[in-house]
């Protein structure tokens, strides 16, 4: 098949990074988180794709060069810290990896563990390595971002059970929860530098458990860890990205001054609200509904988009993107859909 005329002069990593800086641009760009989608388009089992970094760089590339994307989001699941800690894993043979258990049955147990050598450390070695892989081919034609998996508070929920952790918050001594989320910071900071070092041109993180929570305690668990780790990825030119699922419209204002510079938006959050939250200064990405996208025409899925774009309006300072990863099974006419919207942006289209 052939990838979709990209039209215009930039290149997918100028366009993607002149957006995110608020510059002028030839049309928005678009990539999207595609992990089981990847794999379905290029005929690659899922399982083999978690395990083997070349299969990975090589399934990113393949399905970017299908869909036409202005960029690649390198990402397995979100348990590659539980499994570099120690954490058992199952990889089932065409589906998503997974473990049975937490990896600790108190807080205080986090006291046993070691921060991790990312160039070691099980899932953190073939994650850098596919990184790696995936910033040589694409060169300066597209934008690289890798996942990081989780922020502090969510790796804590992580590591000790949702369920659990959002208990201690209530019942467990202030000042073991304060240590067990500066050792997560320590790890989440760790990976992050290992995965700059690859020459990726955004890492993100996601702390979707907090958007379970309240501003207030947000503003005490959250806020000072993403702060800390954000703070120590910082200044090495690379771009720093929160995701949060869900509607969270009522934290966003809290991230306003933290040092990132951007922020995926999911579909429950209108991205005229999390602009106005956010300020200007803040990239945004999304906000397509993952499953509009997975069960809709691609007819629909383009007017949808298209919609998106016009409702700003967002000249510049987003990237057209479903608002969490992909469902599997999306047909690949749909994801071509979100590029033919933006080549109509460019064309003067969210004017009309």
């Amino acid at each position: 098949m052939n990838e979709p005329k990209a039209g215009g002069g930039l290149s997918g990593l100028e366009r993607t990074r002149r957006a995110i800086r608020g510059q002028p641009v030839d049309r928005p760009p678009t990539f999207p988180i595609l992990l089981a989608p990847a794999c379905q388009l290029v005929g690659v089992k899922q399982g083999d794709y978690n395990r083997d970094a070349g299969i990975m760089a090589d399934t990113l590339l393949r399905a970017r060069e299908l869909c036409g994307f202005d960029g690649l989001y390198v990402s397995r699941d979100n348990w590659i810290y539980h499994q570099a800690l120690g954490g058992e894993m199952l990889f089932p043979e065409d589906d998503e990896s997974y473990s049975l258990r937490p990896l600790l049955g108190c807080i205080r147990e986090f006291r046993k563990l070691e921060v991790p050598d990312p160039e070691s450390a099980p899932g953190m070695r073939t994650m850098l390595e596919a990184a790696r892989r995936v910033v040589q081919a694409a060169g300066s034609r597209y934008y690289v971002q890798a996942n990081i998996d989780t922020g502090p508070f969510s790796l804590a929920a992580v590591l000790r059970g949702a369920q659990e952790f959002l208990l201690d918050l209530a019942v467990e001594n202030e000042r073991d929860l304060g240590e067990f989320l500066d050792f997560c910071s320590e790890v989440v900071a760790a990976y992050g530098l290992a995965m700059i070092r690859t020459g990726v041109h955004g890492v993100q993180f996601g702390d979707s458990t907090a958007s379970l929570i309240s501003p207030e305690h947000y503003a005490r668990f959250v806020l000072p860890y993403q702060e800390r780790v954000l703070g120590a990825l910082g200044g090495a030119g690379c771009d720093l990205w929160i995701h949060i699922c869900g509607k969270t419209d009522h934290l966003l204002g809290l991230l306003r001054g933290l040092p990132f510079q951007g922020f995926e938006v999911d579909a429950k959050v209108d991205l005229r609200t999390a602009r106005a939250l956010l300020g200007e200064r803040i990239a945004l990405k999304g906000n397509l509904d993952t499953t509009f996208l997975l069960t809709r025409t691609a007819e629909e899925v383009e007017r949808a988009c298209l919609q998106i774009l016009r409702d700003g309006p967002f000249e510049t300072g987003v990237i057209l993107s479903p608002g969490c990863g992909v469902p599997r099974l999306t047909p690949l006419a749909n994801l071509r859909a979100m590029v033919r919207a933006c080549e109509q942006a460019g064309q003067g289209a969210i004017r009309a």
